[in-house]
């Protein structure tokens, strides 16, 4: 049984990162306040780009305009994942930088724990309601699900809530309520094949990420964008890190590095695409919307 080799996991980032134990299996880190400031300007400048608008520093009045250009569908996925194009790839590169610089600090007291380092963190946008084109994909983020069962079974969910309503639109976890078994985290091409788990699970009522602070939680926790009556929309940030002797699903790989890369310093992300251009497709089932186009491009010292 694996269920006591991640809760011991959990324990040894919690001690060795200085982190706060959420669960049993997910802990939670609070972002120096000034760095999660520099993070919002950049994710504000880089939304605000990608939906076509003027940019404002003000957080409501920035809301109200993503409200006002949701039909700007262009650059933003059925489930809310703001995609990098050339036009705007620059503050791409901000939110890339200023998000390992929160990593590297977050991980400083044991770097080397950190076995793999994702870089290309999901940017959401998710309404208040959900969009129409989302509504029955097997892969919607609404669905209960695992990244497990699109990466393998071994990393971590790594969630951060920005800004907007996240009192009434934001992530449910559920635990295991029977005995852990494995074939919870086997691999499938889409969440709606593997809500048999939900059977053996309970969700956790009393847990509710709050903006500023990183929420690391293990595979073994189910998870899904829940939205109650009247929410309002809410931005947000969520990728993956893998602790231990694990490697993600093949087709992830390329994601991922054993170090994190100072983007902006030695290193530019490159969009691969432009905004008149649809979104390329998908490596595989299992891989990122931007595997296909997104390249990294030394800087010559």
């Amino acid at each position: 049984m694996s269920l006591k080799y991640r809760k011991e996991r959990i324990n040894k980032i919690s001690k060795n990162w200085g982190l706060k134990k959420s669960h049993d299996l997910m802990v939670t880190y609070k972002i120096p306040e000034d760095k999660f400031e520099e993070l919002i300007k950049n994710i504000k400048l880089y939304v605000s780009k990608a939906l076509n608008f003027k940019f404002v520093d003000d957080e409501k009045t920035f809301l109200e305009k993503v409200d006002k250009n949701k039909k700007n569908r262009k650059n933003i996925t059925p489930n809310g994942g703001v995609v990098p194009k050339r036009e705007f790839h620059l503050e791409y590169n901000m939110i890339l930088r200023a998000w390992s610089d929160i990593i590297k600090n977050m991980v400083s007291n044991d770097e080397k724990l950190l076995k793999l380092f994702r870089t290309t963190p999901n940017i959401r946008v998710k309404y208040g309601k959900e969009l129409e084109d989302n509504v029955g994909r097997g892969l919607s983020t609404s669905i209960p699900h695992s990244d497990a069962w699109v990466e393998g079974p071994w990393g971590m969910n790594c969630f951060v809530p920005l800004m907007g309503d996240t009192h009434n639109n934001n992530l449910l976890y559920y635990e295991p309520a029977n005995e852990f078994k494995e074939e919870f985290l086997k691999t499938s091409p889409t969440y709606d094949q593997m809500q048999w788990v939900l059977k053996e699970y309970k969700p956790i009522n009393n847990l509710k990420p709050t903006p500023g602070n990183i929420y690391i939680s293990d595979y073994a926790l189910i998870h899904n964008t829940n939205r109650t009556n009247n929410s309002k929309t809410r931005l947000s940030i969520d990728t993956t890190v893998f602790v231990g002797e694990h490697m993600p699903h093949d087709d992830r790989i390329a994601e991922y590095r054993d170090s994190i890369p100072k983007t902006g310093i030695d290193e530019f992300v490159d969009a691969g695409q432009y905004e008149s251009e649809q979104f390329a497709e998908k490596k595989s089932v299992y891989s990122h919307y931007t595997s296909k186009v997104v390249k990294t491009l030394k800087l010559k010292m």
